[in-house]
């Protein structure tokens, strides 16, 4: 008898390897977008009155529609807004920039190849996107839940009221588009961190097919000559 001849194994190490580093630079890259629009989200909607310093300073380079008693008010409702929406500029720069730093950090522990990663890593790195992605699910409604409800006090309408008086129309108890635009790129986010997964868990298949496969061949390496040997 003569040994059975197998066929070579093909692996996709270097696609899947080239097609995750890929999604999680992606990551990265939205998790700065997202970072960015929220910070422009505070001061956008911080109020015109915050350009200005009270009694002084670079504000008395600029004009200002309000007045006397009138200014005053705007500062205190500009100030009370602000301190509304506080718990979302904290939270949302705190995730967006700590799974951002994370992330990072996954993209460059896997930068080796495939082959010499642990099995658990993989493992483990499908459960950071995992969990990501369902953490952006909940903060996209929390967000925009927190944000919606905020725009209903009565201190912003008070504030929209009297931004309006002066023509400045923009400022309006209507979601912002830097708050959408934030909400936009962490739905990206939750489809990139789910693909993420779905290429982790890939990649820990073909590495134990790989590892599964090597053993196979070096069994049948090490196995006496005399087994494959036919009989006269």
């Amino acid at each position: 008898m003569f040994p059975t001849i197998r066929p070579p194994v093909v692996f996709l190490f270097p696609d899947l390897e080239s097609f995750l580093g890929v999604i999680q630079i992606v990551e990265v890259i939205l998790n700065g977008m997202i970072l960015m629009c929220i910070v422009a989200s505070y001061f956008v909607l911080a109020g015109f009155s915050a350009s200005f310093a009270s009694g002084g300073g670079f504000g008395n380079n600029y004009y200002s529609p309000f007045e006397g008693t009138e200014l005053e008010q705007v500062r205190q409702l500009d100030q009370q807004y602000t301190v509304l929406r506080a718990p979302l500029i904290y939270g949302g720069v705190a995730v967006s920039l700590g799974l951002g730093v994370l992330t990072l950090g996954v993209l460059l522990q896997g930068a080796k190849s495939l082959n010499k990663l642990p099995r658990k890593w993989l493992l483990l790195e499908a459960a950071f996107s995992l969990l990501a992605a369902v953490g952006y699910c909940v903060g996209i409604g929390v967000y925009l839940h927190a944000a919606l409800q905020i725009n209903s006090t009565d201190t912003c309408r008070t504030r929209e009221r009297v931004y309006a008086r002066k023509g400045l129309t923009w400022m309006n108890c209507q979601l912002s588009g830097t708050d959408g635009a934030a909400a936009t790129f962490a739905c990206l986010l939750v489809i990139m961190y789910g693909a993420s997964v779905v290429l982790a868990l890939r990649s820990y298949r073909e590495q134990k097919h790989y590892q599964d496969s090597q053993e196979q061949h070096r069994s049948y390496s090490d196995a006496p000559e005399y087994l494959w040997s036919g009989t006269l």
